[in-house]
């Protein structure tokens, strides 16, 4: 009897315990999924607001450039609460590549010049980092090897 009873309470005490542990991981998935869902809609918000590609060829004025990527720019703060490091570095890689590519081209310039080409290349890294850091724990993750061949400057303007 004594060993019926001490079973008895052990399963409860057991379903309690199980339980409590089911409770805490579905609160921590739950809040992870909640942080994902806010930082999907921030890149999403962030990538409809920057400049076509194509308005490099026509703007040369530096301050159309600024004016161009100011929407962007004033949304980096968000950026910045929510990205990991490899989408910042993607992002400061294609403000240099715009600001690169707007004070080079020119309507003139071939339909594949390297600065567009460079600025493509450099939106597209920026694509892949946002969508490999908002799908993190998702199937739809992409899993590629990363390029982060990310332009970097010396400060002189060339690459």
């Amino acid at each position: 009897m004594k060993v019926n009873l001490m079973m008895a309470t052990l399963t409860f005490v057991g379903s309690l315990v199980i339980a409590a542990i089911g409770f805490l991981f579905g609160r921590f998935f739950a809040e992870t999924e909640k942080i994902l869902s806010e930082k999907r809609a921030a890149y999403t918000d962030f990538l409809s607001i920057l400049p076509p590609l194509q308005d490099a060829y026509v703007v040369g004025e530096e301050d159309k450039i600024i004016a161009a990527l100011r929407p962007a720019v004033m949304r980096v703060p968000k950026l910045l609460f929510y990205a990991d490091a490899s989408v910042l570095k993607a992002w400061d890689s294609l403000h240099k590549a715009y600001h690169d590519a707007y004070s080079n081209l020119s309507e003139d310039s071939g339909p594949l010049a390297e600065e567009y080409k460079r600025l493509a290349k450099a939106q597209n890294d920026l694509v892949l980092e946002m969508r490999r850091d908002a799908f993190r724990w998702s199937i739809f993750n992409y899993s590629g090897k990363r390029r982060e061949t990310y332009i970097h400057y010396d400060g002189s303007g060339s690459t």
